[in-house]
């Protein structure tokens, strides 16, 4: 039990608070040729890339891809996206006993719109978004903004992601770190703890 060694549980968004993981190769992309007839996933990434720094904004994005904004926008938000179903029982009990917060690489405006529509504000004290800020994870700037915003030390901290590579960071950081398995376990990398669903959280805290 790590009750006492942790305040601050942070959550990665897609792969653990939202049950996509790989949302712009499984979700974006193949929308976009769908609805938008952009095939050229390369630019995509890019594109998306950008935008998940602040960059270019959510407008600029649809409209560099040939697709109109803001109907698109919305239809994809409401149609691609699902919170993980152990997110929102899971989090609301541990807030009974911890700080809660978002750690999450992503576009300023579909974080926020994600956020209102399932009520997730409710349940975090401080979210970091990569478009808010122009770093994405794993850059240490990022991880280090949410400390100061909370003002805490990482230590103190426990921090959930999908990503090994996210969590490496975490790791010289002096965050305590939990893999959220999808697919096979990467005990080559450096992290505390690995769950396969979010409810094994409760056991862990």
């Amino acid at each position: 039990m790590l009750r006492k060694d942790v305040d601050v549980v942070i959550f990665d968004a897609m792969g653990v608070t939202f049950k996509e993981s790989d949302d712009v190769n499984n979700l974006l992309i193949p929308f976009i040729e769908r609805e938008c007839g952009y095939e050229d996933r390369g630019a995509i990434r890019q594109l998306y890339a950008v935008a998940s720094l602040g960059c270019i904004s959510s407008k600029g994005f649809w409209e560099q891809v040939g697709c109109g904004y803001p109907g698109i926008e919305r239809q994809y938000l409401d149609t691609q996206l699902i919170v993980d179903p152990d997110f929102i029982p899971v989090a609301e009990r541990l807030k009974s006993g911890y700080v809660l917060s978002m750690l999450s690489n992503d576009v300023s405006e579909w974080s926020a719109y994600l956020r209102r529509r399932f009520d997730l504000d409710r349940l975090f004290t401080s979210v970091v978004i990569s478009g808010d800020y122009g770093y994405r994870k794993p850059d240490p700037r990022l991880y280090e903004i949410l400390m100061e915003s909370l003002g805490i030390t990482s230590h103190r901290c426990i921090f959930i992601d999908d990503q090994p590579r996210n969590l490496d960071t975490a790791v010289r950081l002096g965050i305590k770190t939990v893999y959220r398995l999808q697919g096979v376990s990467r005990a080559a990398h450096r992290y505390d703890y690995e769950i396969e669903t979010l409810r094994d959280l409760l056991t862990l805290l």
